[in-house]
C-alpha cells in the first residue's frame, strides 16, 4: 500500500491506493463513500461517524469548529476521515469549501504538533488537490 503526503497540502493529507482497506484500531475512522454530492449528506455522515456533540450546527462553520476541537473524544484518540473519492465532483460549489475547512483543521492539528487528524484519499485523486491547495481563500 502506498502512503505518502503531498508537499503542496497540509500535513495529514495522505494518499493510499486502496482507502477501503485502511484500518487504524487506535483511531476513530469516518468513511466517506463515493458519490457524495450533498452538503447535508456529507455533514450528516461526519457528525454521526465522528460523534459530534448534539449541538453541531450542520454548516461549514460548525464543521470547522468541530474538526479543531474533539473535546468530546478521549484526548489520545486520533481521527481519520477516509474518502473513497473527492466529494461534490470536480465542479461542485461545495467542494472548495469542504477542502478549505478540512485543510484548515489539518493545519491546526499540525501546528499544534499533535497529528490528531488525518484525511485519507485515493492515490488516483492526488492531482485534483494541487489546484485546490494553491487557490486563494
Amino acid at each position: 500500500m502506498q502512503d505518502s503526503p503531498s508537499p503542496a497540502l497540509p500535513a495529514g493529507f495522505v494518499f493510499i491506493d486502496e482507502p477501503a482497506k485502511f484500518h487504524d484500531p487506535a483511531a476513530l475512522v469516518a468513511r466517506i463513500p463515493r458519490g457524495i454530492r450533498s452538503k447535508q449528506k456529507l455533514l450528516a455522515i461526519l457528525a454521526e461517524k465522528l460523534k459530534f456533540p448534539g449541538y453541531f450546527g450542520h454548516n461549514w462553520d460548525a464543521l470547522e469548529e468541530s474538526l479543531r476541537d474533539f473535546s468530546w473524544l478521549p484526548a489520545d484518540q486520533g481521527v481519520v476521515i477516509v474518502h473513497e473519492d473527492v466529494p461534490f465532483g470536480p465542479r461542485g460549489e461545495n467542494r472548495p469549501l469542504y477542502l478549505s475547512v478540512l485543510s484548515e483543521a489539518l493545519a491546526h492539528w499540525s501546528s499544534a504538533s499533535v497529528g490528531r487528524l488525518r484525511a485519507i484519499w485515493p492515490t488516483s485523486t492526488r492531482e485534483q488537490f494541487i489546484p485546490a491547495a494553491n487557490s486563494p481563500r
